[in-house]
């Protein structure tokens, strides 16, 4: 099966979900008020959407947006967060570039806003015998937080410029959130290679026997947005303004954790689990970079598209909002 049909189908079983979940439980209404009411907005785990749970934390969303009420959700990956948007009960969320492609190429109505970050990605082993990604064995299994994630494109990269197939070890993924990943990781069990993100491929490397075979940079080879902002066409469509504030906000967060980071990391150690001197050590070292201009998105649209992860190659489609 190719893997553009691969992905056809499991987007195929995530609508027949959605759409059973729907007709299974009450829809949210349209709003008729001015503002948009109430807004549900998802972040996922790690030290990269920062920006994102600084504005939360800081009431900056309250802010920008002034009238709406905010219910928060951590979502597990962007399969999650499509699923909920998907079922009208999340107007928008935080992911990476190319699960955000993979939904756009699938009729999902929604559009990048911002920049929440660069990070430092790569690839974990604890087997002593793998140096890079050429000494990856058939029976290595990896795990990442989906397919399709960032981090299975970006394996894929790599897999492709070193061995000329990009789908060289797409029957050796396990899917695991990043803390299900470390844990198994850690633990030794069939997980012998986790890609991840900060903080925890930092915590994984402190560890004895496990060290870094990929870097992402390497992988993509160059810079690019490891999290990107979305909301739902149809919330941007009937509340600009709104959309604006929510760019405005994790904008906020992003500026503060880039010029107050020793204020920022006290602020957020208990969110993290970090005693603030350990966190400020990770807002240094792990290739963070707040906010800015949203990075890579054209190349990771070509590169899919070119292996089948995406069926069009989405050229003239208005990703970004201006």
């Amino acid at each position: 099966m190719k893997r553009h049909e691969l992905f056809a189908g499991i987007f195929l079983l995530v609508v027949a979900a959605a759409i059973l979940q729907i007709s299974c439980s009450p829809r949210r209404g349209r709003r008729t008020t001015e503002g948009p009411g109430e807004i549900i907005l998802s972040g996922q785990h790690g030290l990269a959407y920062a920006p994102f749970t600084a504005a939360r934390l800081k009431g900056w969303f309250e802010e920008e947006i002034p009238g709406a009420t905010f219910r928060w959700k951590t979502l597990g990956n962007a399969t999650a967060i499509r699923e909920a948007m998907l079922a009208n009960r999340l107007d928008g969320g935080v992911m990476g570039i190319p699960p955000f492609l993979i939904g756009r190429d699938r009729g999902m109505e929604w559009t990048a806003v911002v920049s929440v970050a660069e990070a430092e990605l790569g690839l974990n082993t604890r087997r002593d015998s793998v140096e890079s990604i050429a000494d990856i064995p058939p029976d290595l299994r990896i795990a990442l937080p989906q397919p399709g994630s960032i981090q299975h494109i970006l394996l894929a990269m790599a897999a492709e410029r070193e061995f000329g197939d990009a789908g060289r070890f797409d029957n050796q993924l396990v899917t695991l959130s990043h803390p299900d990943g470390m844990n198994a990781l850690l633990a030794g069990s069939e997980v012998e290679a986790h890609f991840t993100s900060p903080p925890f491929l930092q915590d994984e490397r402190r560890r004895e026997g496990i060290r870094t075979i990929l870097d992402g940079q390497e992988a993509f080879g160059g810079r690019y947005s490891f999290i990107v902002a979305v909301l739902s066409d149809d919330f941007i469509d009937r509340y600009p303004e709104a959309a604006e504030g929510f760019r405005r906000a994790i904008e906020r967060g992003a500026r503060w954790l880039n010029e107050q980071p020793d204020e920022a990391a006290v602020f957020l150690a208990d969110h993290y689990g970090l005693e603030p001197e350990v966190l400020r050590s990770y807002l240094d070292s792990c290739g963070l970079v707040f906010g800015g201009e949203i990075r890579g998105m054209d190349r990771f649209r070509t590169f899919m598209h070119a292996q089948g992860y995406l069926n069009s190659d989405l050229e003239g489609h208005d990703l970004v909002l201006p």
